[in-house]
Formats: C-alpha cells, structure tokens, sequence
C-alpha cells in the first residue's frame, strides 16, 4: 500500500510525538519550574551582595570616614561596630552561597536541556533515514561516496544513541537534584540573613544599646559563636607545629593545591553511581583521623557546620570556601573544625580536620570542586607527581 504525502505526513508526526511523549515522561526536568528562583531571583541576590561587599569594604578601610547607610556607626561604641561587622560577614556568606545554588541549578538546567533538544534531533534523523530502503537511500544519493557517507553516519548515530541517552539521562539527574540543593539550602540562608538583618536594625535603632542587650544580638549570629570557638581552638593550637601545604604526591595544575599534604591515596572518583542512583560529587582521599584539611586557595568561609538543611546530611561536618570567579570548594566528613563562617582564609591554611561523620565508611576527606555551583572532577585540576 502506498501513502500519500499527506498521510506520510500524519504517519512521522504521530510516531515523532509519541518519541517526545516517552522523552517527557522519562526526562521531565525540562517543565521543571525552579521554585528557589522564583523566591528571590539571582539577580536580586547579586545586587543585594554588591551592597553588602560594598558595605563591608568600606568597614574595612579604616582610613576613610564612613557615609552614607553606615555614617550613623561613627557614633557607636566599637563593640556595636563590631557585632554589626560581623552580622555583614554573615549576610555575605549566607547570599554568596545562595547565589551560587541558584547558578548551578540554571545551568545544570541549561545543559539538560540542549541534551535533550540534541537527542530529539537524533531521533527525527534516525526516523526519516529509516523510512528509506537501502536502494532508495542509494538512487536519492548525488554520488557513490554520499551514499556511504550517509551510510557510515547512520551507524555512527546508531551506535552512540545509547551513550547519548545515558547522558542524557545523567544530565537530567544532576538538574534534578542541583534543583533540590538550592531549594533545601535556600531556607537556612535566608534564616541567616534575616539574623542578620535583626542585628543590624537593632544596632541602628537604638544607640544607647545596654551591654547585655548588645550581647543578646550579638549571641543570634551564628557567625559570632563560630568565631568564639575559634578563639578557644587558637589557644589551643598555639604550641602546635606548622602545616606543610601542598603534597609531593599531586600537584596542582591550576590555582589549587592538594588539600591534605599528609595523605594521597585517593579511594574514589568523581562521577555517576548507579547503585545510589547519585552522582559523587567529589574525590575520596583516605586519612587518619584528625589529619590536617588545608584550603585548596585563597578564599571566604560561607559554611562551617553540621549539614541542617543547607546541605545533604551524608557529608557530615564540612566546610565550604567561596574564592570567587565562581570557583568553590567542599570538604566533608570533618571531625573538627579550625575556620569560621564569614573568614578570610589563605591558601594551605588549615580549617579543620579528617573524620568519619556523615555517610562514611571510615576517616576519610571528601572533597569537591565547584564552578558556578556545577560540580566538576577534582583531579582534573591535580596531575599525579610521583
């Protein structure tokens, strides 16, 4: 039986829509609406943290008098000034980590996205050059060498359909749960920028602020208790002999450096993991307990902590580093820590110390390297030295 143009038509139309319903239904990240964004949007964000680098900054240099929202603090005791300091440190941490959430999950999205309009069009070529018997395929060519050119494709396509669906379906995932990262972090940041805020507005309010009372604000900020631990680890550590950054065993072939210089023996890779139906974000390097953890570089502390609901509970204690130009790093299942929210650290500074907390098998560093919030392999920044 022969079709008309029309009813060929009908025919690839119905079958192209059935393949893109089975996409949907397979991949639906794509009609996925980022609630977090739709909170506070990035671009808000980004101003909003322009305002408090600028504010801080001006904080920070002591040889210009301040103006503007900050001139009112000339009148304040240094003790107001500090806690109000410290609440800026604090809402700066909270909002980088926020913009750097809602990135991943935009981009994430972007790529799932280009995956899957890539994949439909493999599947429309696929569908028309099946259409056609070897023959037809041979008396539609221009010349000999097109036909086993077209010939020669079709099968390069056939035979990468199944790595490009895994990509696909990869990609999806990671959209998938960069999404959910940056709604369950979303939550806590702003919890903490509201502290904050409170902070701020109350020094502002009332100049006559008793002891007690400029305390009890000061007690609200989670980046104040940190930094009064922090204290008590510096005595601590006062007598205790240097770290060694870096490690003779790999070396760093951009702006890092290895963050264990005592420990090298990496145990597990960056990349997907199909029984947890996961991706491992980072690289697992063994360590005994309480073994140094240096900055991989320069860079701020944005958290310092147990995983509430800012981050997945499997990474236990961890700290986090923003050093800017989008680069961020993770280190989890922490035993201690040496670093506090709103820090400035260098790098090969210690900020904590190995452990076994969180989804952990034994002592072991679980680092990541992020950029833009997109997960990338930590390796691929280090080449083996010996």
């Amino acid at each position: 039986m022969k079709y008309s143009g029309h009813q060929t038509f009908l025919r690839m139309t119905g079958a192209m829509a059935a393949v893109l319903m089975i996409l949907a239904v397979l991949f639906p990240s794509a009609s996925l609406v980022h609630a977090a964004g739709s909170q506070k949007s990035l671009k808000e964000i980004q101003s909003e943290l322009a305002s408090v680098r600028a504010d801080r900054d001006q904080l920070a240099d002591q040889k210009d008098k301040l103006s503007g929202d900050l001139a009112y603090l000339q009148k304040r005791s240094q003790a107001q000034r500090e806690v109000y300091e410290n609440a800026l440190a604090q809402k700066e941490a909270a909002l980088m980590v926020l913009e750097m959430n809602q990135e991943a999950a935009v981009i994430a999205q972007a790529d799932y996205e280009e995956k899957l309009v890539q994949y439909e069009e493999r599947v429309v070529r696929m569908y028309e050059w099946n259409r056609y018997s070897m023959i037809e395929l041979l008396l539609s060519a221009e010349s000999l060498q097109g036909f086993f050119t077209t010939i020669r494709f079709m099968k390069m396509i056939a035979d990468s359909d199944e790595e490009a669906l895994a990509e696909l379906e990869t990609a999806s995932i990671l959209a998938e749960q960069l999404r959910e990262e940056a709604e369950d972090q979303y939550s806590e940041m702003i919890e903490l920028v509201e502290e904050a805020d409170q902070a701020m507005q109350a020094i502002r309010a009332e100049e006559g602020l008793a002891a007690q009372a400029l305390n009890k604000i000061a007690q609200s900020l989670e980046i104040t208790r940190q930094k009064e631990a922090q204290l008590v680890r510096d005595e601590k550590a006062a007598t205790a002999p240097p770290v060694t950054s870096g490690s003779p065993y790999w070396v760093g072939t951009r702006q890092f450096i290895w963050p264990l210089p005592t420990a090298h023996y990496v145990t597990s890779v960056f990349g997907w993991r199909e029984k947890y139906g996961r991706y491992h974000y980072g690289t697992d390097v063994a360590a005994a307990m309480n073994t140094p953890i240096v900055a991989m570089a320069d860079g701020v502390i944005t958290y310092s902590g147990w995983p509430g609901t800012a981050y997945h509970w499997a990474y236990g204690k961890m700290v986090v580093i923003d050093h800017g130009g989008g680069y961020q790093t993770r280190y989890g299942h922490l035993n201690g820590f040496n670093c506090y929210i709103g820090q400035r650290v260098k790098a090969g500074q210690v900020i904590g110390y190995t452990g076994n907390t969180g989804r952990s098998s034994g002592p072991h560093l679980h680092f990541e390297i992020r950029v833009n919030g997109v997960p990338k392999d930590p390796l691929g920044y280090f080449r083996r030295a010996r």
